[in-house]
């Protein structure tokens, strides 16, 4: 029974741990994204950067604008601490 109770909190730790912020409106025009990288394994994750860039990229182009940012931050997985993405953005016009 304990190793039931382990392994269905293990599931519901790694799909909570890979859950980005969504946007979130940061006052003057910017936003801001966040995502835990539920991956295993230590370093940076291309891949969730990727997909930070990727959830701002479809907020903007909805709004027919595209991202320019303002700051990145990646935090790198180590030992027992997940790696993480933050993005600071603006949609601004795209020129033509």
């Amino acid at each position: 029974m304990l190793n039931r109770i382990l392994f269905v909190a293990l599931i519901i730790f790694g799909v909570s741990a890979c859950q980005s912020t969504g946007v979130i409106p940061m006052g003057h025009g910017t936003y801001m994204i966040g995502k835990k990288d539920g991956s295993p394994g230590l370093g940076v994750s291309l891949s969730n950067k990727a997909e930070v860039y990727k959830e701002a990229n479809t907020f903007c182009h909805e709004k027919g604008l595209k991202v320019e940012t303002i700051k990145v931050t990646v935090s790198p997985a180590k030992l027992a601490k997940l790696g993480s993405t933050e993005l600071e953005f603006k949609c601004v016009t795209t020129e033509q």
